[in-house]
């Protein structure tokens, strides 16, 4: 399990001194505000659990995270030790709490795509559709994506599923700066980051011969609907998409369906 640095509540503590949130899991890091610092604390493997050191990241012994608005060591350093001091208030709270209390803004999310978990009723339009629910519900196509036998690399492949003419030179600018930023703060960035984004994200979604993960991106114009299946043995995400325009049109057209098409609930 991973934790959301803007969403989830963490525990309030003092650590050297100075205010922060600590949790027992991970810290996606993907999450963490521009100008905030997230360290790992490690354990020794005669004491686990106790926390003994802080640094960057720990990937063993691991004791627990913290997200903290100041530095907490240097940066040229591998770590800073413990000596006892982390201190727990006995509360839990958001970010944006503790920016409430300590009188800090809260910090603006610069993301230009925030990705929301599906629904378990959303499941069906993740999945292959048959060519007449493609037309209705405008898909443009899908990109499969793989992050290789090492789960650090990167390949893509475009598969077109409508009209040619939707597949427009505004279509293909957004699908790839969209892309590119998943890859950068989002899951697609490699397998390690999809399983955290997954864990601590929901989005969980049936369907697969394993446990898949769904997430939906709207923008002006289109809907992008991101499949995720972290492990090995199948490609690890399909990102389709629909253009909103032909979607309304059609439905439009046949109010009796409603906001529902082939069982598939559209948001």
């Amino acid at each position: 399990m991973s934790v959301n640095a803007r969403e989830d509540e963490m525990q309030y503590v003092e650590i050297f001194e100075r205010p922060a949130l600590f949790t027992n899991w991970l810290i996606d890091r993907g999450t963490v505000p521009p100008g905030w610092y997230c360290y790992d604390l490690s354990s020794s493997a005669r004491n686990p659990g106790i926390p003994v050191r802080l640094q960057d990241s720990a990937s063993a012994n691991h004791a627990g995270t913290i997200l903290s608005p100041t530095a907490l060591k240097k940066p040229d350093t591998a770590f800073r030790r413990m000596d006892s001091k982390l201190n727990f208030f006995g509360e839990c709270m958001t970010l944006s709490k503790f920016c409430d209390v300590h009188g800090l803004d809260f910090p603006a999310d610069h993301r230009k795509y925030a990705p929301r978990p599906a629904s378990p009723e959303e499941a069906g339009i993740f999945y292959a559709l048959t060519p007449e629910q493609d037309a209705e519900l405008g898909a443009i196509g899908h990109v499969r994506m793989d992050f290789g036998a090492s789960g650090n690399e990167f390949w893509s492949t475009w598969w077109p599923r409508g009209d040619e003419s939707l597949n427009s030179p505004e279509f293909k600018a957004e699908l790839t700066e969209l892309v590119n930023e998943l890859r950068e703060t989002g899951p697609l960035k490699d397998l390690s980051a999809m399983h955290s984004y997954c864990a601590g994200h929901r989005g969980e979604i049936g369907g697969g011969w394993r446990q898949n993960y769904g997430y939906i991106i709207e923008t002006e114009r289109y809907r992008y609907c991101l499949r995720c299946s972290p492990g090995q043995g199948d490609y690890h995400a399909y990102l389709t998409a629909f253009d909103l325009r032909v979607q309304e049109m059609n439905m439009g057209e046949q109010p009796e369906q409603g906001s529902q098409m082939g069982g598939m609930q559209l948001g």
